[in-house]
This record gives structure tokens, sequence and C-alpha cells, in this order.
């Protein structure tokens, strides 16, 4: 009775570090969801920046003002807010912590990077803490998680059976398809200006000629 009561305990109380962590990551990022709307000090470099040359600025001010230009500035922000949402809402948790992974590796990955050595330690160390908290919170659902990684890992299967000549064609198929967004592009510019877009089609049809002929050789 006694271990039980231990147990029940400790699990109760790892239980409440989790939702501190969650918390936590989840004031982080709905933080910098918000500066990245509202603050101007998120992104950007001074006017004084600006007018030097870009050979006297730093990675991490080219970085800096780069990243200050829309939607990527935006979508970051949403992005970011989104994620810290999702970590406080139990329904939702497990999304939360799985979309705070890639975004914040791939900041740690542009601030190890592109930041100074002076600040890089401290920054790269406290969002490396972020990832483990992560990943904590993740092990601390792990049934769930292993559900779902077998669910997406189990053989899967075409639902018809092909014969091999399809396989044989998809290649050439998968080409054909990654052209179709092109076919809107084509008649728009067929009817605004269509000389111009007769001659880039002739250009084209003459490279592909071109270039079948030199691989029937």
């Amino acid at each position: 009775m006694t271990t039980t009561i231990k147990k029940t305990f400790a699990s109760k109380h790892w239980d409440y570090f989790i939702l501190i962590c969650r918390v936590l990551l989840a004031w982080q990022f709905l933080s910098f969801g918000y500066a990245k709307f509202f603050d101007d000090g998120q992104f950007g470099i001074s006017g004084e920046e600006l007018n030097k040359p870009i050979k006297d600025l730093s990675l991490f001010k080219v970085m800096w003002y780069l990243f200050d230009h829309n939607p990527f500035k935006i979508i970051i922000g949403i992005c970011q807010t989104l994620c810290g949402a999702l970590l406080l809402y139990n329904k939702t948790v497990i999304i939360g912590a799985l979309l705070f992974l890639p975004i914040a590796f791939n900041i740690l990955i542009m601030d190890i990077t592109f930041m100074e050595p002076s600040m890089v330690n401290g920054f790269a160390s406290r969002l490396s803490y972020y990832i483990f908290l992560d990943l904590l919170i993740l092990y601390h659902y792990k049934d769930r998680m292993l559900i779902v990684f077998k669910a997406i890992t189990g053989n899967i299967n075409n639902r018809f059976s092909h014969s091999y000549g399809m396989y044989l064609i998809s290649p050439i198929l998968a080409v054909l398809l990654s052209l179709l967004p092109l076919v809107p592009v084509v008649l728009f510019y067929l009817v605004v200006e269509p000389d111009q877009m007769l001659h880039a089609l002739g250009n084209a049809w003459h490279g592909v000629t071109k270039l079948t002929q030199h691989f029937l050789k």
C-alpha cells in the first residue's frame, strides 16, 4: 500500500511538472508570436545599419533584416502563436508538442549559424533546454505516441494492384503532373500577351525536341 501511495504521489507530481513545462513553452511561443505581430523590435535593423554596406554587417544583422519581411514574419508569428495555444489545450497538446520541434530546431540552427559568438551560447542553450522539455512532454504521452508511430510506420500498400507497365511509365506521368500548375499560367498569358507566350512555347518545344533527339542518338 505504501509503495502504491508513493508511486501515485510521484506520478501526480510528474504530471504537474509536465503541465508546468507546457505552460512555459506555450508562454514563450505565444510571446514570440505576439512580438512578431506588434513589436517592431522583433526582427529588423536600425536606420544607421541600413545605410552600411552589407559587408560591414554581421550575419545576424543580415538575417534580422531579411526576416523582417512579410509574409515570412507574419507566418512565423502565426505558427508560434498556434503552437503555444495547442500546447495549453489538453486535446491538442501532442499536436502542439510535435509542431514545437521543427520550429524550435529551425530557430536553433539559425542561431548557431548566424548569431555572434557572444550571443549564441546563451540563446542556443536556452532553446536546447526548451527542446528537451518538449521531448519530456512527448515522452509523458508516450503511450499515445506509440499508437501514432505504429499507425504511420505500418505496412502501407496500394489500394489496388497495378501492372509493371504502369510502374515503368509513372516517372513520365509524374513529370507531366509537375507541369500541370503551368496550364492556367500559359492560358492567362495567351490571352494577355499572346505573341510573347507563343514565342516562349516555341522555344520550349524546340528545347524539348533537341533534348529528345540527343537521347535518341
